[in-house]
């Protein structure tokens, strides 16, 4: 059971990320906390986060977001839902809020962009053929197994229908991609996993997914202890990183503990070469594996816009 929380918010909505694949959009948060619950999610160790089955939900976004807007001396090319939750989790208000939110953004002539592994309410599907042009998604699939996702992502939509809406979104013309975070060492990066989803993906008409690795905090850690009962399968995740190293994570004075860099190279290049074969193009995210690349997981698409503008009034 979940319980949602409706509050009223003085602060803006809008806001930069510190992460430098996103530096260059202004981001959104349509709640605190999120009901898909997964396990590895680092937003669980934020002061902000309400706890597991929490949801926060704010009063008259899309007029908020709208007034906001409109102060700006410079409209931002597009706005980027969303850094610590999903907008379309199963839940009624959360979608509608997200399409009211999206739908104004978008009228008002700036561009969405997204990512989620929730499932997307069909209203969405025409407001985003409308505008194409100023779209671009993410779809998060670390698998295509089911007995998998209902462990690590118990609350997110199932692997065929986040494929069938990812095929959906292709066909209407959307920039889309896939977004394979965390992969999950011993668990998810084997070659029988990684060749059912690359070609779950091929199949549905999308030819880049952006790649990087389980990282561990406390609270991340404390939320795989408590939502994993198998003790083996915990083990089993948790055990490489026994070696593992401590690097930033894109975020001033933010740090996670990764798995050893010889583990993440050899796991890289086999996903490299297996993506290969079915014409995919695979992009490893620079700000979690700063030791191997600085290379854009293209959370975001085609921006070319002065960082300085995006949020002055």
């Amino acid at each position: 059971m979940h319980k949602i929380i409706t509050k009223k918010r003085k602060t803006n909505f809008l806001l930069p990320s510190g992460l430098r694949c996103l530096a260059n959009l202004p981001t959104v948060n349509i709640s605190a906390g999120c009901i898909h619950n997964c396990v590895y999610c680092y937003t669980k160790g934020y002061s902000i986060y309400p706890g597991d089955n929490i949801i926060e939900i704010y009063e008259n976004m899309a007029q908020r977001i709208t007034d906001e807007i409109k102060r700006k001396r410079k409209k931002p090319v597009a706005i980027y839902f969303c850094p610590s939750c999903d907008p379309f989790q199963p839940i009624p208000q959360i979608q509608q809020t997200t399409f009211d939110v999206m739908k104004s953004i978008l009228e008002s002539g700036i561009g969405v962009q997204f990512v989620t592994k929730g499932k997307i309410n069909d209203i969405f599907f025409e407001l985003f053929e409308r505008y194409n042009s100023k779209m671009a998604g993410q779809i998060g699939l670390i698998s295509n197994d089911d007995n998998i996702l209902n462990i690590i992502e118990p609350g997110a939509a199932i692997a065929q229908e986040r494929l069938d809406q990812l095929e959906k979104l292709v066909k209407i013309g959307v920039k889309m991609s896939v977004r394979c975070d965390p992969i999950i060492h011993n668990i998810t990066d084997n070659d029988e996993q990684l060749e059912d989803l690359f070609l779950a993906v091929s199949k549905a008409g999308c030819k880049e997914v952006a790649v990087s690795f389980l990282f561990l905090r406390r609270a991340i850690v404390s939320s795989l202890k408590k939502n994993i009962a198998d003790s083996k399968l915990l083990y089993k995740m948790l055990e490489p990183f026994s070696e593992g190293v401590n690097l930033s994570i894109g975020l001033k004075n933010s740090t996670g503990k990764m798995l050893p860099l010889e583990i993440r190279k050899a796991s890289i290049e086999r996903i490299k070469k297996i993506a290969d074969n079915y014409g995919i193009k695979i992009h490893i995210c620079g700000c979690k594996n700063s030791d191997i690349t600085n290379e854009s997981c293209y959370i975001t698409r085609d921006i070319e816009i002065h960082q300085g503008s995006l949020f002055s009034y």
